[in-house]
């Protein structure tokens, strides 16, 4: 895989994190303001990874019309959904550290922090090892 596939990968799940989390918080009043502050980190992120591919001359993927997450009819399943997509991201992070060196790098394991810090604030349980399987 190169950087830019990495990249556009990672850019994939933060386009379907900026979907998801209003869903969630329309949906699920008591997890509003969870779902409000990941949106607008996502969607920070999200914008940051389109100027960066931009900068490669590459075009950026483009967003789905609507996501796969399952159902979302409790709030059980509305975390359930913000956690797998966080570990999704955690994993594309570390890809992207793997095929990269310097200031891309470094940036990927700031971000697969963030999302591994992210998945357990939606409940998941601590692991050795964010974003491997």
């Amino acid at each position: 895989m190169t950087p830019t596939d990495a990249l556009q990968a990672w850019l994939a799940l933060e386009h379907e994190a900026v979907w998801l989390h209003p869903v969630i918080g329309a949906r699920h009043r008591d997890l509003l303001p969870r779902a409000r502050t990941a949106f607008e980190t996502h969607r920070d992120t999200r914008d940051a990874l389109l100027r960066r591919i931009e900068g490669l001359d590459a075009e950026p993927v483009s967003t789905a019309l609507t996501y796969d997450v399952g159902s979302l009819a409790s709030a059980n399943r509305a975390r359930r959904a913000a956690r797998d997509l966080e570990a999704r991201i955690s994993a594309a992070c570390l890809t992207l550290a793997g095929v990269t060196e310097g200031d891309v790098r470094a940036y990927a394991v700031k971000n697969l922090t963030r999302a591994a810090l992210a998945e357990l604030t939606w409940g998941a349980k601590p692991r050795a090892f964010p974003g491997l399987p």
